[in-house]
């Protein structure tokens, strides 16, 4: 068993202490299966908003890439992304101002499928949509409240 965890099960982590106890309660036992996402390590990294935030970023994505468990996205998940893309784009017209960002979300997908791994999110929209063009392994998680 492999996980990958979408950038937003680490951001409500962050967000207070009750993100916090839940992570550490649930997937702190999966550590050992845990891949990190270069495109999640990219938006968290992004979206680091002081210099502290940035320095914790690092401190997490830095033992992760030196214990070979991050993923990237390979040539072939870009030609495929832009597959769905375009795929989304005739049929889902609805997401196409959207597109931009859910490229990110589909890399996410494709790289955690390449190695076999489960992505666990609570994003259900986007990651519903991006399975109704491509099959991946994904388990949705509640938001925290």
């Amino acid at each position: 068993m492999k996980v990958v965890l979408d950038t937003n099960v680490y951001v409500e982590a962050a967000r207070s202490d009750e993100g916090r106890r839940r992570f550490r309660a649930a997937f702190l036992p999966l550590l050992p299966v845990t891949f990190l996402a270069a495109v999640v390590a990219y938006e968290l990294r992004v979206n680091a908003e002081d210099r502290p935030t940035a320095k914790l970023v690092d401190e997490f994505v830095r033992p992760m890439e030196q214990s070979g468990r991050v993923v990237t996205p390979a040539f072939v998940d870009w030609t495929e992304a832009s597959e769905i893309v375009s795929s989304i784009s005739g049929k889902d017209r609805g997401w196409r101002s959207k597109l931009p960002a859910l490229l990110n979300d589909i890399l996410i997908a494709l790289s955690a499928r390449r190695i076999g791994a489960t992505l666990i999110t609570s994003n259900a929209r986007d990651f519903q949509l991006i399975r109704r063009h491509r099959e991946f392994s994904l388990r949705l998680i509640a938001r925290a409240s």
